[in-house]
Order: C-alpha cells, then sequence, then structure tokens
C-alpha cells in the first residue's frame, strides 16, 4: 500500500519516545510504510538529533527530514509534511505515540 507517515518533533519532547514512536511504526508493523516525514520544529536537542539519527542510518530514503529554522508550531509542520509527500494515504502520529503492530493493515484495510 502506498502510506506514508506524518510527524513532527519539537525540543522539548522526549528522544526515548521519538525513538520507540519510530520503532512503533518500522519494526513493529505488520504493514510497513513507505515513508517516514518527520519535521523537526526548529532546533532540536543533541538527544533527539542521535535518535533520528540513528532512525536515518536505518531507514535511508523512507525517512524524509524537513527543518524548520525557527518554530513554526505543529499545524504549519504538518502542512509542511504533507506538500512532501505524494503517496495515496497519510497516517498521522505525534512523536511519543506508540502505534499497534496492526495498526496501518487495518487503517488502510477499512479506507479501501
Amino acid at each position: 500500500m502506498d502510506i506514508a507517515v506524518l510527524m513532527s518533533v519539537y525540543k522539548s519532547e522526549k528522544d526515548i519516545y521519538l525513538d520507540r514512536a519510530l520503532k512503533s511504526i518500522w519494526s513493529d508493523q505488520t504493514l510497513r510504510p513507505q515513508e517516514i516525514i518527520l519535521v523537526e520544529d526548529g532546533p532540536l536537542t543533541p538527544d533527539l538529533y542521535r535518535v533520528i539519527d540513528n532512525w536515518k542510518s536505518i531507514l535511508g530514503k523512507n525517512l524524509i527530514i524537513i527543518k524548520n529554522e525557527t518554530n513554526i508550531g505543529l499545524t504549519k509542520s504538518l502542512n509542511k509534511g504533507i506538500r512532501a509527500t505524494n503517496r495515496q494515504f497519510i497516517a498521522r502520529m505525534d512523536s511519543d505515540d506508540i502505534s499497534h503492530p496492526d495498526r496501518f493493515r487495518k487503517q488502510i484495510e477499512y479506507l479501501i
């Protein structure tokens, strides 16, 4: 299926939550997305950058990173992410969410 996952991350968020969220999107899913769009909403902490760099090494071109020079807020960040994909479906997650392993499969089956 043609699916992207869209997420924004901000400097006050915890690196362990972001790591777990990305794991639940990629490693734990029965239906993996074709891409994960991660919007960095302003400068982040070194710990968050470490998590992002680690996942970039795992996901390669499947992780699309959009960097906002300054914090522009969630809505504008997500709109930038939407414009960065042409996938048929976009799933939305917060950087501290954990997706059930069948989430994307069930949602796509329902939508189709």
